[in-house]
Formats: C-alpha cells, structure tokens, sequence
C-alpha cells in the first residue's frame, strides 16, 4: 500500500514548486522530504516529480495527487461517522479551484454552511476561469469552479449558472476617453483592467460588442476587488460582473459603455468521481446557491470565440 505521509508529502512540493518550501510547510527537514519522495518513487519504478524549478508533478504524480485528493473525501466521511461529536473530531482540509470573481461573489456564501457542518477548511487555489480545470487536472486540487463545459476525465460537472458581466466606467472617465463615442480609435487609447495575460474575456467582449480586434493598453490586477476599486476611481474601464456593482449604475458612478450588451459566463463545478457524502454536501450546496443568485439561462461560451455575447 502506498504511504498516505507519502501522498502528502508529494501533494506538498506539487503545491509549493519546491522540496525546501515542501519542508516548511508539513514542518519536516528537507532530507526528510525527498527520502519521502525518493521511497515513493522506488516503490512505483518512476519518478513522481520533475526535477525542475518550480518541481512539477508527471503523469504518474498527477494520478497519485488525484488518489489523494480522493482518500481525504474518504476520510472525512469515516471520521463524521466515528466521532459524531464535533469536538472530537479533526479539521479536513480540502483543495479547491476557483477563478477570482466567484470567490469575490458567492462562492463563499454558497459553502459556508457545509464548511461548518463537516469541519471543513478550503485550500483555495485562484486562477482565471478558463483554466481553473487545469489545476484539477493535474491533482493539485478536488473539484473546481470553471468555464469549462465538457467534464475532465475521471470527472464529473454539473451546471451552476452564467454570471452577467457588463462593461463599464465613471462618467468622467467615459467624457475624457470617449467623448466622441465609443469607436476603434478609442479603444485603442483607452486604459482597460485585465486580471492576468492569461485574460481573454475582455478582448472578446470587444471583438463582438465592437468589431475591435486591435490592441489595447490595460492594467493587470489579480483581484476581483481591485477591478472594482479601479474602475470606481476612474482609472480605466472594464468588464465587471453584475453582482459586484451594488446601486453604481441607478446612482451614476459608474456609465454603461454598450448600453443593452453585455458578456454572460457560464459556469460549471467540477469534482472527481468518488462517493462521498462531503463532495455531495458541497455539490448540492453550490447548486442550490447559485439557482438563486446566478441566471440560469444556459448560455454558450467559447474561450477562443467570446460567443457568450448578448442582448437583455
């Protein structure tokens, strides 16, 4: 049988990157580390690890973190039905992906109750939407939250619902950057607010709200209140998703840009196939939160097409 300190010890430096930042974190020497890594090894006949900096895992790691990922759920379903009392039982830390806004939004919310229920910690792993799935895919965590709209391999998905994003500045920004309407020559000049290079939704916004296809020069924030907080500042413009905006339109802070379009992203949760009733908990939790605060209208979305556009 594999050695579950083993799985832990690899699930470590495929999160860190690194075998001495892997020693910090589970509180071990470094040689402890890889005589861990370098036992688990010999006993598959394969490396489980790149030696590369950052230290990557390979496909045989990536399949280990999966089966990892999978015992916790396990676990934490024997552990709730042995120590029913919940002081006597331990904490369950379990890793997530989740892009940027639905944390900002309802992710939170949506878990909360199961989080306490289950003596759940979340190890939340953020990147952008479209690529949220790669972090599942690799093992690094259980389930995630992503555009991604066929299920991974060993996986499953359900449907949780679009998040509507319009696009938007303060009325100052909009009379000194656009004063002659919105047009290509604008776009170009005008300071707009990716949340990484990896960011592809706001130049397909523009590519079917406007026909605009260049270049544009942008800040990079990688927060979803940053976003937010810039926009309202007036120092560029952006794609922000309704729930964030509050009364900004009907009290005049913030301006639509393209009155009547708007960009809806849909969104699914992913998870590995495993019976377990704390991944079903948190499932149905997720579900049932967002049937009531994200629109449930299923919507089409292509991460190299931008076909999520439309009309009210």
């Amino acid at each position: 049988m594999i050695d579950p300190k083993q799985l832990q010890t690899l699930a470590a430096v495929a999160e860190t990157g690194g075998f001495d930042k892997a020693a910090k974190k589970l509180f071990l020497t470094q040689s402890a580390v890889s005589q861990r890594i370098r036992q688990l090894e010999e006993q598959l006949g394969q490396p489980v690890l790149t030696r590369t900096s950052p230290a990557d895992a390979t496909e045989a790691g990536r399949q280990l973190l999966r089966h990892y990922q999978q015992l916790l759920l396990m676990e934490n379903q024997l552990l709730q039905k042995l120590s029913p009392a919940p002081r006597q039982r331990a904490f369950t830390t379990l890793a997530v992906g989740v892009n940027a806004d639905s944390l900002a939004t309802w992710y939170l919310q949506a878990v909360a109750p199961v989080a306490a229920a289950h003596d759940l910690l979340l190890d939340v792993a953020l990147d952008d939407q479209d690529h949220t799935h790669e972090l599942m895919r690799t093992g690094h965590v259980m389930g995630c939250v992503s555009t991604r709209a066929a299920p991974i391999q060993g996986g499953v998905l359900h449907y949780l619902g679009a998040m509507r994003y319009l696009c938007v500045c303060t009325p100052a920004f909009a009379a000194r950057h656009f004063s002659d309407g919105v047009d290509h020559a604008s776009l170009a000049r005008a300071p707009s607010i990716l949340f990484s290079r990896k960011d592809a939704v706001h130049g397909q916004f523009l590519r079917q709200a406007a026909g605009y296809d260049g270049g544009f020069p942008s800040f990079t924030v990688p927060s979803a209140q940053g976003f937010v907080e810039l926009t309202r500042q007036g120092g560029a413009y952006s794609l922000l998703p309704e729930l964030m905006l509050d009364d900004d339109l009907a009290q005049g802070r913030l301006v639509d840009l393209f009155p009547g379009q708007h960009m809806d992203l849909p969104l699914y949760w992913h998870h590995w196939r495993v019976e377990s009733e704390l991944s079903q908990a948190l499932t149905e939790a997720m579900l049932d939160y967002c049937a009531h605060h994200l629109r449930q209208d299923k919507v089409s979305y292509h991460a190299a097409e931008g076909e999520s556009l439309g009309k009210p």
